[in-house]
């Protein structure tokens, strides 16, 4: 009896004294996300980079949801910005159409199929059918570009990446263009208040690097 006790002892100490085995969850996918702005505009270089004097890239949508079957709409921005300073760039991309009955959001096939399709888009006010800029310089004066616009403009968007996490889905780019930025001020040549004229000023060899959120 003596020595079953004894072994029953031994047995449990030894159970007591196994290490437990941590269970070490898989690691969670995280989309690297990097945004950078570099171009001449009006004849200086401006470069803004995400994390340097507080800029970084705001990824916003304008959504119009509309009544099957008229289609519902979605516009899509990015806005290099900071809370430091009055100067930002931002770039806008509409529109993709979708079935605002059947979901709040397109479709993650429809949103990145028309980022990877739409790669040379024309120039469009309020992005309404395709490519906008607008630009805010240091005083705070609102430029935006004019599909109009009697010079010359291009957008290439290259590098296209569909990527998501946890997060949401992302699609990143890179885009290359130059245009002619616009604003309307107050005449003071003259004594009517509702005279304006336009002023103009060029963005050449731009470069922005950043992504759309669907």
């Amino acid at each position: 009896m003596k020595k079953v006790i004894a072994l029953f002892v031994f047995g449990s100490v030894f159970l007591a004294g196994c290490p437990k085995h941590e269970i070490i969850p898989a690691p969670t996918p995280k989309v690297e996300l990097e945004s950078n702005f570099i171009g001449t505009i009006n004849g200086s270089q401006v470069e803004l980079t995400e994390n340097v004097d507080g800029y970084y890239l705001d990824a916003s949508k304008t959504k119009v949801i509309q009544p099957s079957p008229t289609p519902s709409t979605a516009t899509y921005y990015a806005n290099m910005k900071s809370a430091n300073g009055l100067v930002s760039i931002r770039i806008g991309m509409g529109v993709l159409t979708f079935d605002g009955s059947a979901s709040s959001d397109p479709a993650l096939t429809a949103f990145n199929s028309y980022f990877s399709s739409t790669l040379e888009p024309n120039y469009s006010d309020l992005a309404a059918n395709g490519f906008e800029v607008v630009y805010r310089d240091g005083s705070g004066n609102i430029w935006t570009s004019d599909e109009a616009s009697p010079i010359p403009q291009d957008v290439v968007f290259t590098g296209i990446v569909q990527e998501s996490d946890g997060s949401g889905d992302y699609s990143k780019f890179t885009c290359t263009f130059d245009c002619v930025v616009y604003r309307d001020t107050p005449d003071l040549t003259t004594p009517d208040p509702s005279d304006f004229i336009t002023l103009s000023m060029p963005i050449t060899n731009a470069v922005f690097k950043g992504w759309f959120r669907r």
